[in-house]
């Protein structure tokens, strides 16, 4: 068990931090009357709390995550041969960017964005309504305002013009922003909020909103202006970048799997986290079943079976040398159980010993029949091994949304893009981010071809794959089971589901 957490539910209590099981289910006080309510400070800061549960859902198997890593080129869902995961076509639809407006990912993607949008609305409705004042009441609605920000900044990330509303009594049916006006509406909300909050986080504020992360956020819509609006912003990008260092907070991690341990809640590079508790959080992180084979049971002392489908593609993984620290990332060749002994299966009536061996390289032309074992599976992440099962059990690792050394390799990018290759291959954060894969450094004949290969490896299932592969002009290129595409689908259709509940979206 965690001995530090923010539970989200109740994150906003006076301790901020928890030592003890509790059942922190989320309780939604809309219903009741703010008067009857709102009678203490406490009170006022949890209900604000609700809008960080909202976040929870992100790296699931049908959420954000899945539709941005999926349609790039990082992670790929094939069927099996006995037809496991094709689920009609949609995981299929995503990889090769032709994404239906009924597809079934899309959809409930939009669903957790504008869920989250929706939450921050009725929060903030509720807080600034309130007759109650104490100290730091403008800090909480500064957050939520932030917060609102980076779910409008996935949504003109993801589907480009959508609806833009902030007012929660507002019952008409939104109309569609452009994709630069809610670009516009991101940036402002962020300027406006961000002198009011703490500057980092630390063990009273842990997985709430601070400085670092704001300009982290505005560091990412920076470096992808050129894409969002026809402008590009590299010296803005990179002044973030440098706002987010002059913090004097965060640092690198000696070990690159540090950041990815269960128990990663002091990680220095850390700047916004999803907090996971396997009992304290409502949502799961649960990404042992998405990506291993069942027989790793044995491997990892998982009580339930794993749903073997989430994994890396060959050309991604070939982007790795041997010598990269980094390729620990993925699971790949021989596998043992807990005790160090080969693991293997019987071949059906014929008694042939069958070695599990996750194999990464395999034939495209399996892409819709592989074998059971082909793909290497992530376990950037560590797994724990007292038993995990899906929704009794889960993973503790708190999820990074932004990381220091991401800031590190945007304001590298921003400098390279200014034409100051040598000037960015110089700094030392820059240079810790090779020595510690075991890499050498790079100098200044440095690429940006090779500089999103690095972000790559680095980054991998992280959530930044695909922007990046669009500011770095690939995303219509080929790659496993992907055909070239010709402008296609740089933004994802709204759903249909949410056309027709609002006609004002077509």
């Amino acid at each position: 068990m965690k001995t530090k957490h923010i539970i989200y539910s109740v994150l906003f209590t006076t301790s901020l931090l928890f030592t003890s099981c509790t059942d922190l289910n989320e309780n939604i006080y809309s219903s009741i009357p703010m008067d009857q309510f709102f009678q203490n400070e406490k009170e006022l800061l949890m209900n604000a709390g609700r809008a960080y549960t909202k976040l929870q859902p992100y790296p699931e198997e049908q959420k954000l995550w899945s539709l941005v890593t999926v349609s790039s080129d990082e992670c790929i869902i094939p069927a099996r041969d006995d037809n496991e995961w094709w689920d009609n076509g949609r995981w299929d639809e995503i990889q090769k960017h032709n994404i239906g407006s009924a597809n079934k990912i899309n959809r409930l993607a939009w669903e957790f964005v504008f869920g989250g949008v929706s939450a921050c609305n009725e929060v903030l409705y509720e807080t600034e309504q309130s007759k109650l004042e104490f100290a730091g009441k403008d800090k909480i609605v500064a957050e939520i305002k932030i917060l609102r920000a980076l779910f409008y900044y996935w949504a003109l990330d993801a589907w480009g013009d959508v609806p833009l509303t902030t007012d929660f009594t507002d019952k008409t049916l939104p109309k569609k922003e452009t994709r630069a006006n809610v670009y516009k509406f991101v940036e402002e909300e962020i300027l406006a909020n961000i002198d009011k909050l703490d500057a980092v986080a630390t063990s009273k504020n842990y997985g709430r909103v601070t400085q670092g992360m704001a300009y982290t956020l505005l560091a990412k819509l920076y470096m992808n202006s050129e894409v969002y609006i026809g402008r590009a912003r590299w010296e803005e990008a990179e002044a973030m970048c440098d706002s987010v260092i002059g913090l004097n907070q965060y640092a690198l991690e000696p070990d690159y799997f540090d950041n990815f341990k269960i128990h990663n809640e002091n990680s220095k590079e850390n700047i916004f986290v999803i907090v996971y508790n396997s009992t304290l959080t409502t949502e799961c992180f649960y990404w042992y079943d998405l990506t291993l084979h069942a027989r790793s049971r044995e491997t990892y002392n998982i009580n339930d079976t794993p749903w073997d489908g989430f994994m890396t593609s060959p050309e991604f993984f070939q982007k790795y040398s041997d010598a990269d620290y980094r390729k620990k990332t993925w699971i790949y060749g021989q596998q043992y159980d807990k005790n160090g002994k080969k693991i293997f299966d019987i071949n059906g009536t014929t008694g042939d010993t069958i070695w599990f061996v996750y194999n990464p390289i395999w034939p495209e032309s399996k892409y819709k029949s592989r074998d059971k074992w082909d793909g290497a599976r992530c376990g950037k992440y560590e797994f724990q091994t007292d038993g995990l099962q899906y929704d009794v059990l889960d993973m503790e690792n708190d999820f990074a949304l932004f990381r220091y050394a991401d800031v590190i390799m945007m304001k590298a990018e921003a400098m390279m893009r200014q034409g100051r290759t040598g000037e960015a291959v110089q700094m030392a954060d820059f240079q810790e981010i090779r020595k510690r894969a075991g890499m050498p450094v790079y100098d200044a004949s440095l690429t940006l071809d090779e500089l999103l290969d690095e972000r790559g490896r680095e980054f991998a299932w992280e959530g930044h794959r695909r922007q990046d592969l669009m500011r770095f002009g690939k995303w219509d290129n080929a790659w496993f089971a992907k055909p070239v595409t010709t402008g296609q689908q740089h933004v994802f259709p709204i759903p249909q589901t949410a056309i027709d509940t609002n006609p004002n979206l077509q």
